[in-house]
Order: structure tokens, then C-alpha cells, then sequence
């Protein structure tokens, strides 16, 4: 049974403290930029309806698959892409910095995809 106490509200207040001062950070305004980019998007919403609608065909149907190449090589989804990248290697620094103070042994799972080689990769350095 859990035990509400000083210490569990301090670290409830602390938490939000920690989620507020993440969510002003320049790479959480620039993802909700560029998610916002993404979604007001006309055209491309487009091409993603239709390509959902056709899915199931697109082992079939050339033009689908074509279509999907196509949304992917869009410049708002590859910028989008690098934002979420970016977010994410945010909070896993975060995330290894709160386990650090745990113990060193505690490992983050950092599932960055973008992380090794690629333009990404090279892009902040």
C-alpha cells in the first residue's frame, strides 16, 4: 500500500516542475513547429489519406508504393523527423541524468534512430 507523504507530494511537485521547464525548451518549440508545419499541410494530409485508404493494395499497386516514396522524401516529414530526433535525445539526456543519480549502473535505452552517421548525425556538429 502506497503511503502518501511530504516526500511523494515534494516529488509529484518536483516532477512537474521538471515536465514544465522541458516542454520551454528551443527543441520542444521547434518539434511543435514543425508538427504543426506538418499538419496544416494540405497537400500532404492528402497523400497520407490516400495512402492509408490504399494500404492494403500497395504490394500490388506501383503507384501507391510510388506515392509513399514520395511523402517520405518530403521535406516537412524528413524536418519533422529531425525534431522528434531531436526531442528524444533530449529526454534521454534527461533521462540518464535522473538514473545517474540513482546509480551509474541504470541504462537508458536511447532508441535514436537518426543518432549514428546521416545527415542528422552531421547536422549539429
Amino acid at each position: 500500500m502506497l503511503i502518501i507523504d511530504e516526500k511523494i507530494i515534494e516529488l509529484d511537485d518536483l516532477a512537474d516542475r521538471v515536465a514544465a521547464t522541458f516542454m520551454k525548451l528551443d527543441v520542444v518549440a521547434d518539434f511543435k513547429a514543425r508538427k504543426l508545419a506538418f499538419e496544416s499541410d494540405a497537400d500532404l494530409q492528402q497523400k497520407l489519406q490516400t495512402l492509408e485508404e490504399n494500404r492494403a493494395y500497395i504490394t500490388y499497386r506501383p503507384e501507391i508504393r510510388a506515392l509513399q516514396q514520395e511523402i517520405l522524401m518530403t521535406d516537412t516529414i524528413y524536418q519533422l523527423k529531425l525534431a522528434e530526433n531531436d526531442v528524444q535525445t533530449r529526454l534521454s539526456e534527461l533521462a540518464k541524468a535522473i538514473s545517474n543519480v540513482v546509480s551509474d549502473a541504470i541504462v537508458v535505452d536511447e532508441n535514436l534512430p537518426l543518432k549514428k552517421g546521416g545527415h542528422h548525425g552531421r547536422h549539429h556538429h
